[in-house]
């Protein structure tokens, strides 16, 4: 009698044992589906083979076209990347470690890719940061504008070697140049021809006597 009720106490205690280790696999289990579908980067599970196993929901809504299951990735699916991202998936399996392209070309986009292996396959995270990249070209040309313009100040300031007679201007190479053409090339400065009132006066005398008489007081 006491052997059996020994017997059923152990049978107990191992039921709620199981139990309570079901109930923390559950757990790990909701966690990593929540990790897994509800990742903001699009992300495609392969086995050992490279084939497609699934998909998350971020790349199900991506509005990209979207790899089938068995599909080989790298080489039925995304297949056109400058580098050989298969040999690199079966790389990364095969060695267990983990690769990173920080900013691939394709399409006309750039990505970010993540291969993380794991001893049924290989996780392939991925995101777009075509905004990203062409924001910070943007910024770069932005700098660099403001560099030559700033270039171009530094060199319309301290003293100008002039003519005395032509007004011509010596720059850097020791070529004279015209008035317009040193500035325009050194700014963004565009040139309209006129005559100053004293000019009026020397050439054109019968004019300038019908200048209006303000006109002509600058010119004294």
């Amino acid at each position: 009698m006491n052997d059996t009720n020994g017997e059923s106490a152990r049978l107990r205690e191992d039921v709620r044992r199981l139990t309570a280790e079901l109930s923390e696999l559950r757990k790990k289990e909701e966690f990593n589906f929540a990790l897994f579908q509800y990742n903001p980067n699009t992300t495609i599970v392969v086995d050992r083979q490279g084939k497609v196993v699934k998909s998350n929901r971020a790349k199900l809504t991506s509005g990209d076209r979207l790899p089938k299951i068995g599909d080989v990735m790298y080489r039925d699916y995304a297949d056109q990347h400058a580098i050989d991202m298969y040999e690199e998936l079966m790389s990364s399996i095969r060695g267990g470690h983990v690769k990173s392209f920080p900013q691939l070309p394709y399409k006309g986009k750039f990505l970010t890719i993540t291969i993380a292996p794991f001893s049924e396959g290989a996780i392939i995270t991925s995101q777009d940061i075509t905004g990203r990249v062409l924001a910070e070209r943007d910024r770069t040309n932005l700098i660099a504008d403001l560099r030559k313009a700033l270039d171009e100040v530094e060199t319309l300031r301290g003293l100008l070697p002039i003519c005395a007679s032509c007004k011509k201007i010596r720059d850097d190479g020791g070529y004279w140049n015209t008035v317009e053409e040193y500035f325009s090339h050194r700014s963004k400065v565009d040139f309209s021809h006129t005559l100053c009132p004293d000019c009026i006066k020397m050439l054109y005398p019968d004019l300038w006597e019908q200048m209006p008489k303000h006109e002509m007081k600058r010119a004294k």
